[in-house]
């Protein structure tokens, strides 16, 4: 009989996706891999499919990775409980274990009967939560637990991520919290290369191509006044400024300390005073139509991605699950 689990969250941005590549890569036998609602999409062949699932099926060479996460929720047309339970009876094939991972929304699917607890209850799986360590998170811990318990649905343990002490740890332990263990904090997992901006919204590089390689380690707004924005920028290293074609002086400001990349909403070109220095010294000057808002949420995203070429972020996160986690609790 192939063992399962089901990995929920309190909320987005909770880790669901490190532990579960951690998890995969840890586990001394063959694993399958089954997230039934697509969120963040990439396109691969034509199709879109779910960022996670393309992962996972690369790194555990799954075959049909659009079957590994096969439905989009939608509210007013959602599937029902036995849609996703043969979704995942379609994908388990005799693997030894399976990993089934929830959608990022605490909330998604109760209207329906397809919440995290819903899919948990129908499948007879035991759920672990992915929790940060922030006190709205942790309090939200002791809700699910509670939700679990009237439901009569198994809750494993719980995994703090960014985890950097065992103050968190403690606390949860002595409010009869099982703590299955912690997932350090891994800098390197906030990084990105300056090409993936391009690639992940509709834009052009107007100077600076040469820089394209750089690593993006912090993304900041330049929406402050020039003689702020200097005193902000020296503070920051390897970093993504996105700011208004028309703001000369943040930009300037920008070139003159440790910065990777400039973007340029709302599709106006930068000075030419900009685009020069930008070429001198290889910093990519990228410009999109797109406003403020709209790109930091996707470099947000880039900033959670873990491409599945990535061996070094892959490395880490297999090393950092191994060490803070007690997986024989798990398994």
């Amino acid at each position: 009989m192939t063992n399962k689990v089901y990995l929920a969250s309190v909320g987005t941005r909770s880790g669901k996706s490190v532990l579960s590549l951690g998890l995969a890569m840890n586990y001394p036998g063959s694993v399958g891999f089954y997230k039934p609602f697509r969120e963040s999409l990439v396109k691969i062949d034509g199709k879109h499919m779910d960022q996670d699932a393309v992962l996972m099926a690369s790194v555990l060479d799954l075959h049909d990775g659009e079957k590994l996460s096969p439905f989009v929720y939608d509210i007013y047309s959602p599937m029902t409980i036995d849609d996703i339970v043969a979704g995942y009876r379609a994908i388990e094939g005799d693997r030894d274990f399976v990993i089934i991972e929830g959608s990022r929304d605490f909330a998604n699917g109760f209207s329906h009967g397809v919440s995290h607890l819903d899919i948990a209850e129908a499948m007879d799986v035991p759920i672990i939560l992915v929790s940060s360590t922030d006190h709205q998170s942790l309090d939200a811990v002791f809700l699910f637990k509670s939700m679990c318990e009237a439901r009569g649905i198994e809750l494993k343990g719980v995994v703090l991520n960014r985890c950097t002490g065992d103050k968190e740890i403690r606390f949860l332990e002595s409010k009869g919290i099982n703590v299955i263990g912690g997932i350090p904090v891994i800098p390197e997992l906030r990084t990105f290369h300056v090409h993936e901006i391009t690639e992940a919204i509709k834009s052009k590089v107007v100077a600076g191509e040469k820089g394209l390689n750089r690593l993006v380690e912090e993304v900041i707004v330049g929406a402050m006044s020039p003689q702020v924005a200097v005193r902000y920028m020296r503070r920051s290293k390897c970093k993504a400024v996105i700011t208004g074609g028309d703001r000369t002086e943040i930009m300037l400001a920008a070139l003159s300390t440790n910065t990777s990349c400039i973007v340029v909403t709302g599709g106006i070109m930068p000075s030419r005073m900009v685009t020069s220095r930008a070429n001198e010294i290889d910093v990519p000057i990228i410009m999109t139509d797109d406003n403020t808002l709209a790109v930091v949420e996707t470099l947000e995203h880039l900033i959670a991605r873990i491409n599945p070429d990535d061996k070094e972020k892959i490395d880490l996160i297999t090393k950092g699950v191994r060490k803070g986690l007690d997986l024989e609790k798990i398994w």
